[in-house]
């Protein structure tokens, strides 16, 4: 007895050091935050080595760690090897994408669509962020009450009300300036501890081929237990899924200048292809074969279905979250397990915070300072966006409650940004005429549509993904258009009026 509460008192303390110095960061860093801008952008002044960092740390959340190390310990390597989608992402954003957009003087993604296409692909836009922002931010705070649920021992729900409430706070006084210094920290722990335990368990188990000879059949086959089809649709859902999001284009506004928000955009995407597939894969190899954790699952899974209405597939599922924590609480010293779930947390968090610092920020600059008070002065702004950050944050602990699969959320909103993002996106920094300005918001139109109909309607036959389909759509669309609305008069809807702006005095 007196073992297991040294046990528990050595994790708990790991915690607690961590989050406290996390409510510090945000107490002190409340201080130097005098003007919107600073609460928004960080002042525009971030080199490029901490624009990797928090660029990779925001990558890493509860879905990249969490939930991939759960789907490969059920499906195998494929699940890793999608997830490349995400990383090279960052890196084709970085090379051509971070410097065009550093060098508009932008707030948000609707600023930037609302420059080249007109307030109605802004307003189109604004849905679309405001949907993966709320799904993504969810996604986080499933993780952070599973992992802590898994680590503490409490129910469910109170674990998300602890973790919640701690982002919450640091990212309503602090902002993106909390933000980032919190990411900073946040990525090096998360390196460090995820990857030193992947590195101990790969020794421990013989390597990968040792590793393989006691893994499930096709755990190393490349598709493992999807089809072919389903594999690309999956990659191609990673991929586009998070291109451009909102996150991501923060990142590129808060650098100093284009080459630094290159450098450090590229660089994170570069560093998370060599460090997280391997990482994943080999932790949720070691999950799958470990006994240890394969006895909590199913108790876990037991468990499920005695509190909730869900079959057993979808409890086995569900349960599958706690591989990871289950894990590394297995295998490793108290000490060393406690920096571990501690890394977890941190890769859940850093997500968090800058999904919701994006989400406050979209709500004052899209819709309050647009159509609710145009000439509001800067502390108006900034109070605004301190309250739509604590209120969105509740906001989607309520849906993490209510939606508690992560790699499900995930997934979800990478089917609706994709195919209504995407494209426009690109023929705005690429192959921009304001002749194209009607087929490129039709396209967005169309995306949506046409992800809505493949995924609640027909239920995605032939294991074609939705962002798949709807993206595909939305190209014919685009290409069909333009010759018939080439010589098309622009009206007021689809006449630009955002311009670079500074923020008011």
């Amino acid at each position: 007895m007196s073992e297991l509460l040294t046990e528990r008192f050595l994790e708990l303390g790991t915690l607690t050091v961590y989050l406290t110095v996390l409510l510090w960061i945000g107490i002190r860093t409340a201080k130097h935050v005098q003007t919107l801008e600073d609460y928004t952008l960080a002042g525009r002044g971030v080199p490029w080595v901490i624009v990797l960092a928090t660029t990779a740390a925001t990558m890493i959340g509860g879905g990249a760690s969490v939930g991939m190390v759960s789907r490969v310990a059920e499906v195998g390597i494929a699940a890793a090897l999608v997830t490349c989608g995400w990383h090279l992402q960052l890196v084709f954003t970085g090379l051509f994408v971070a410097p065009r957009l550093r060098g508009l003087n932008l707030i948000t993604v609707g600023d930037y669509f609302d420059l080249k296409f007109g307030p109605l692909a802004r307003e189109l836009a604004v849905v679309n962020c405001v949907i993966f922002l709320v799904g993504a931010l969810a996604a986080q705070m499933v993780a952070m009450g599973t992992v802590t649920n898994a680590v503490l021992g409490i129910r469910y729900d109170l674990a998300l009300l602890i973790g919640a409430g701690i982002t919450v706070f640091y990212s309503t006084v602090g902002g993106i300036r909390a933000v980032v210094k919190t990411d900073v920290l946040q990525f090096a722990i998360l390196v460090v501890g995820i990857g030193a335990a992947a590195g101990i368990l790969l020794a421990r188990h013989g390597g990968f081929a040792a590793l393989a000879t006691t893994a499930q059949t096709g755990q190393f086959e490349v598709t493992s237990h999807w089809s072919t089809m389903q594999f690309i649709s999956l990659f191609v859902a990673y991929f586009l899924g998070e291109t451009l999001v909102p996150p991501y284009a923060v990142r590129c506004f808060i650098a100093k200048d284009s080459q630094q928000a290159r450098c450090g955009v590229t660089g994170a995407g570069i560093f998370l292809l060599l460090f997280l597939p391997i990482a994943t894969f080999v932790l949720g190899t070691c999950a799958q074969v470990s006994p240890e954790v394969q006895q909590a699952l199913e108790q876990e899974t037991e468990r499920i279905m005695a509190s909730s209405d869900v079959v057993e597939t979808e409890a086995r599922q569900r349960s599958l979250q706690v591989a990871f924590p289950t894990l590394v609480r297995t295998a490793f010293h108290p000490l060393f397990s406690g920096i571990v779930v501690a890394a977890i947390i941190a890769a859940v968090m850093s997500s968090a915070d800058s999904c919701l610092s994006c989400l406050a920020t979209v709500v004052m600059e899209d819709a309050y300072r647009r159509h609710v008070h145009p000439t509001a002065t800067d502390r108006q702004l900034l109070r605004v966006a301190k309250w739509t950050t604590m209120v969105t944050g509740v906001a989607a602990a309520v849906c993490a409650w209510r939606f508690s699969n992560i790699a499900h959320i995930l997934e979800f909103v990478y089917d609706f940004w994709a195919p209504t993002m995407i494209l426009p996106f690109l023929v705005a920094l690429f192959w921009y005429r304001t002749d194209r300005i009607y087929a490129a918001v039709a396209s967005m139109v169309a995306g949506m549509v046409s992800t809505t109909v493949w995924r609640f309607i027909l239920n995605t036959p032939w294991d074609i993904g939705p962002a798949l389909f709807g993206i595909t759509v939305a190209i014919v669309t685009y290409f069909a258009a333009i010759p018939v609305t080439r010589q098309w008069s622009l009206t007021r809807m689809f006449l630009p009026t955002s311009k670079p702006h500074d923020f008011p005095e």
